[in-house]
């Protein structure tokens, strides 16, 4: 009788466990499928008022709209990004905490760093590119460089004497230019600036031949008849400058783009994942998005998480090699 007893509570207990173990393991399905339940916040790189910051923004009001969760920007400044992107790697994968890297912070600075802080492909979850940042090669407007097809004459007649600004070392607009040194033949000599603004005056100053800086500048700068556009080292003519030929086009093979795009922490759930595609689509769309986008040069081109995983992977491999060329040392 006692064993009996002792059995039936036994099997009690274990019937316990295993309802336990189901409502334990049903609760994550549970709160994937309210997600999101609360607000989101969404880490910048970069400060307010930068481009990625402002594009940024205009994503977060997209996806808040499609999510029904307010989507709150905090922006995380400093080191390159690495801040940020640190951050975001260590969060909790649940799809509360995201980040809108751009393609530097993401993709560059684990190669030039002696100890990377992050790794692209392992700590983040790619959900999709908000779309894509071009940049361009830019000359004062009463420079003699009248052609990029001159430009590339002179430099490999003159090896050494022209010069290339950008703003920093390790910075795209550096990269691009080694790049196309390496593309070309060429040796047009690189002259770092603390940032777009100083790289900006040296151009306009004429302490440097040309520049190489992102398309929303470029564009005021044309707009002010500062300077002109002689290509665009991108896939495609950038939509700002339609006439400005591609560095391919011009018979130079390379092609580069930034870009914006939204990430979590490694591990971040399927279904949370596709909810955050669908709302990252779904603001992508937003009525007029794309005309004010235009105007700091970023064309909107939304891809699945599949797609921004390829894009990263691909990209990760491009700054590798192009840190290679450059010579850049490690710190």
């Amino acid at each position: 009788m006692l064993m009996t007893s002792l059995s039936l509570v036994s099997r009690r207990a274990a019937v316990c466990c295993i309802a336990i173990g189901l409502m334990g393991g049903a609760a994550p399905a549970l709160a994937e499928s309210d997600y999101p339940s609360h607000p989101i916040t969404l880490v910048v790189p970069l400060p307010a008022g930068s481009d990625t910051d402002t594009i940024a923004r205009l994503m977060a009001d997209g996806l808040s709209h499609s999510l029904k969760q307010p989507v709150v920007v905090e922006n995380r400044v400093g080191a390159g990004g690495q801040i940020a992107m640190k951050y975001v790697a260590s969060a909790k994968p649940d799809g509360y905490i995201l980040a809108a890297p751009f393609q530097a912070a993401l993709t560059l600075v684990p190669h030039i760093r002696r100890t990377p802080p992050y790794d692209p492909q392992r700590d983040f979850t790619p959900i999709g590119r908000f779309g894509s940042l071009g940049i361009a090669l830019v000359v004062p407007a009463d420079s003699p460089l009248k052609s990029f097809d001159q430009l590339i004459a002179k430099a490999k007649a003159e090896p050494g004497k022209l010069t290339f600004a950008s703003f920093g070392v390790g910075s795209g607009g550096h990269l691009a230019g080694e790049m196309l040194n390496a593309a070309a033949g060429t040796n047009i000599v690189h002259v770092p600036y603390k940032g777009t603004s100083e790289a900006r005056v040296g151009l306009l100053r004429k302490e440097v031949d040309m520049a190489i800086l992102g398309d929303g500048l470029a564009a005021l700068l044309v707009q002010d008849g500062k300077a002109r556009v002689l290509a665009v080292p991108q896939a495609s003519r950038s939509v700002l400058f339609p006439d400005a030929p591609t560095f391919t086009e011009a018979g130079v093979p390379l092609a580069t783009q930034g870009w914006v795009g939204l990430v979590g922490p490694a591990g971040l759930p399927a279904p949370v994942v596709k909810k955050l595609e669908a709302a990252l689509k779904d603001a992508a769309a937003t009525p007029g998005l794309a005309d004010r986008l235009k105007n700091i040069g970023l064309q909107l081109a939304p891809t699945d998480a599949a797609g921004f995983s390829t894009i990263i992977r691909d990209d990760y491999a491009l700054w590798g090699k192009a840190v290679n060329i450059a010579g850049i040392e490690k710190n």
